[in-house]
């Protein structure tokens, strides 16, 4: 899918060349210039009053004519237009806009992979052995990668930042797409441990969940006898000690085990895995979940699908169907939607929203399960996922309805800041939209 903004009117070169010289990526694209100016502000944003839009909540909720009040990098109120904007309030008028939450983007790889087919811009991947549970994509990611802003413009104002491979990639990081700024960029690390199922091990599903099961065991073992351990005490372990210690967080339920898992069979197992090991897991993908959605409503497990692919690439994805997410929500699982494992596309995260509502999920839904289901399946929904007093002001205006091919963002604010809605790609359409100025620049 296309991005949208290629039929935006043209922003004023001026305007153009500021935003991008606070992006830091005037020097990259305009010849001659060697300036590099610092990230917008984000901490000390302004107090704002954002008034009159149609404020959709991310829970369901919507407020006809809505006032939203944010100071530094919070929300301080949500009303009606009876809240009145306190003193000195920078006021935006939103009449006959939209405003939600900041999406939020899962099992993203943004900051961690800039060009697909050079190893020298990867970091999505923590070695060659299949456990890698203590690998930290939070410590490897680039908070100037030309992505951030590609993605930020089109609304996705977080992103759940997953390593990949082998059966446990490593730890997950949350991060504010805030460009150029590392300490507000990356908000927590080790907020999920990402996995994956099917036939990982030895080319077999049964031998891939054996190993898993045998990992955690043997994570449960290390704390249990640590100091054994180190005095070369016990049997050895199927894992790096690092990587089993790891793994802590999650048996002990405060994080989430994230497992992609496609076809019915790798999903049934993952919800026995779930309640025998009494894991807080997340499916990432489900092609298949649909078959299951009675038991995974009852196991009260989320799944993260990605509508638009509904091609069985593999035969894990023979049952893909468009209305996977449609029926999961209908039967009660809690359904996210992102590009599952996506650097480059994650702000197509509202066309796959629009083609689950297409294909019967309804509305609202839509807009939580980009939102507020994917903050509560990495356990930030104190903070994230909706327009609520006391969370990350991460929030979107929108000229219509964002699932429509026809709207996109029209601003983007990231803990309490308006971000330049500018990107290397804007830029590059800016220098070549003049056809005609190009050719006689070139007599």
């Amino acid at each position: 899918m296309s991005p949208r903004r290629n039929d935006t009117p043209a922003l004023p070169r001026r305007e153009l060349l500021r935003g991008l010289g606070a992006l830091g990526l005037v020097g990259a694209l305009a010849p001659g210039s060697g300036a590099r100016a610092a990230a917008p502000p984000v901490a000390d944003a302004l107090a704002l009053a954002l008034v009159g839009a149609e404020v959709h909540v991310g829970d369901g909720t919507v407020i006809p004519s809505g006032v939203v009040l944010t100071e530094g990098a919070r929300i301080t109120a949500v009303g009606g237009p009876e809240l009145r904007p306190p003193s000195g309030a920078a006021v935006v008028d939103l009449k006959g806009k939209i405003l939600t939450p900041g999406l939020i983007a899962a099992d993203a790889r943004v900051g961690l992979i800039e060009i697909d087919l050079e190893p020298g811009t990867r970091d999505d991947s923590g070695g060659e052995g299949p456990i890698r549970a203590a690998y930290d994509a939070g410590a490897a990611i680039n908070p100037r990668s030309s992505l951030i802003q590609v993605q930020a413009i089109e609304g996705i104002t977080s992103a759940a930042v997953s390593p990949s491979g082998g059966l446990l990639s490593g730890q997950v990081a949350l991060i504010d797409l805030v460009y150029g700024d590392r300490a507000q960029m990356v908000q927590r690390r080790g907020v999920a441990v990402r996995g994956a199922l099917g036939q990982v091990i030895a080319g077999s599903r049964a031998a891939t969940l054996a190993k898993l099961r045998e990992v955690l065991d043997d994570a449960r073992f290390l704390r249990g006898r640590k100091a054994a351990y180190d005095r070369r005490q016990t049997r050895e372990l199927a894992a790096h000690p690092r990587d089993l210690e790891a793994l802590f967080p999650a048996l002990d339920r405060k994080v989430p085990l994230t497992l992609e898992a496609h076809g019915e069979p790798d999903i049934a197992a993952a919800i026995e895995l779930a309640a025998a090991e009494k894991l807080r897991v997340v499916i990432l993908g489900g092609t298949e979940a649909w078959r299951l959605r009675s038991e995974l409503a009852a196991a009260k497990i989320p799944v993260i699908v990605y509508p638009s692919q509904n091609l069985p690439g593999s035969l894990d994805k023979l049952g893909a169907r468009l209305d996977n997410a449609a029926l999961l929500s209908a039967a009660g699982v809690e359904v996210g939607i992102a590009c599952l494992g996506d650097a480059h596309n994650l702000r197509n995260q509202t066309q796959e929203a629009g083609i689950a509502v297409a294909y019967g999920m309804d509305w609202e839904r839509a807009l939580t399960a980009v939102t507020l289901t994917i903050a509560r399946a990495y356990g930030v929904d104190a903070d994230y996922g909706s327009v609520a007093k006391g969370k990350i002001a991460n929030l979107v205006t929108w000229g219509g309805d964002p699932f429509e091919h026809a709207h996109y963002a029209e601003q983007v604010y990231i803990r309490g800041a308006a971000i330049p809605m500018v990107s290397r790609q804007t830029l590059l359409r800016e220098r070549y939209r003049d056809l005609e100025k190009i050719r006689r620049r070139g007599r």
